[in-house]
């Protein structure tokens, strides 16, 4: 590890090989932005069913509690 008053040195290097698929880099950069706001929406889809499966379990069981209560 380098001593806190030195810098480590970052140096570019090329890609491994060169692309197959011909995209040019706009193309790439808009395919996975494309790709990362699927997976984001996905993402929040799911943590909204959870919410309103959560509620409608909580609503049944408070109607259940309060069906309980009046028949007492």
């Amino acid at each position: 590890m380098a001593a806190k008053d030195e810098r480590a040195s970052i140096e570019p290097f090329a890609p491994a090989a060169p692309e197959a698929s011909g995209l040019t880099v706009s193309a790439r950069f808009e395919e996975a932005a494309l790709s990362l706001a699927r997976l984001i929406g996905r993402q929040i889809a799911r943590e909204e069913f959870e919410r309103r499966h959560q509620r409608q379990k909580a609503k049944a069981a408070a109607a259940k509690i309060k069906k309980r209560g009046k028949s007492s």
